[in-house]
């Protein structure tokens, strides 16, 4: 069985889904269809979170909804300082392309990794080429199909082609043509275990 699933890797949630997606790989030997899909395409203007000005100074700290979710999927939590303008494009297209060449699944993994855990630009053209060496016989080849946009067509971008898909969130799995987005590892688990 393969799972479609729209992803995009700036989304944190993202980095558990790669994770739970191996897993069930792992588990029930299931495949994957990883579409891409651009939180932050560049008619989109970038607006960082702030701060919540109302919370006390002396407020005990208790885990986000991310954090819990990281450790209930005992993914590692990301350690890297990631871009201040986060934008996917580039890394998007260069994963169609490995989609061509039979690469996809370790190169995708390589990316989320470099992005979550070291901080890597891996938008940026230079640091995709140092990325994939090693992984591409023809790295000149991938960085000319980033450059022209030769896979633009297949990423749809947030919010209204999305949301016209009826993609809300990233990560959504989509399992017996039911969607699940941001769920945990169990819930996933059982909907592929009621598939199979």
């Amino acid at each position: 069985m393969t799972i479609a699933v729209a992803h995009d890797i700036i989304c944190p949630w993202c980095w558990i889904g790669m994770h739970q997606a191996h897993r069930l790989h792992r588990e029930f030997g299931v495949t994957f269809d990883w579409q891409a899909y651009e939180l932050m395409p560049e008619n989109l203007p970038y607006s960082p979170s702030s701060p919540d000005p109302e919370k006390p100074a002396d407020r005990t700290p208790t885990p986000s909804r991310f954090q819990l979710a990281l450790a209930a999927s005992s993914v590692p939590k990301p350690t890297g300082v990631r871009p201040d303008e986060p934008r996917s494009h580039n890394v998007l297209e260069s994963l169609e392309f490995a989609k061509e060449v039979g690469t996809h699944d370790a190169w995708m993994a390589r990316l989320y990794t470099a992005y979550w855990m070291v901080g890597e630009n891996v938008n940026d053209l230079g640091v995709m080429r140092k990325l994939a060496e090693g992984q591409f016989k023809e790295v000149d080849r991938m960085i000319q199909a980033v450059e022209n946009r030769e896979f633009d067509a297949r990423i749809i971008k947030f919010d209204d082609d999305a949301y016209a898909a009826g993609i809300y969130n990233v990560p959504t799995f989509i399992i017996n043509g039911e969607k699940f987005a941001e769920q945990p590892y169990v819930v996933l688990a059982d909907a592929v275990r009621a598939a199979l």
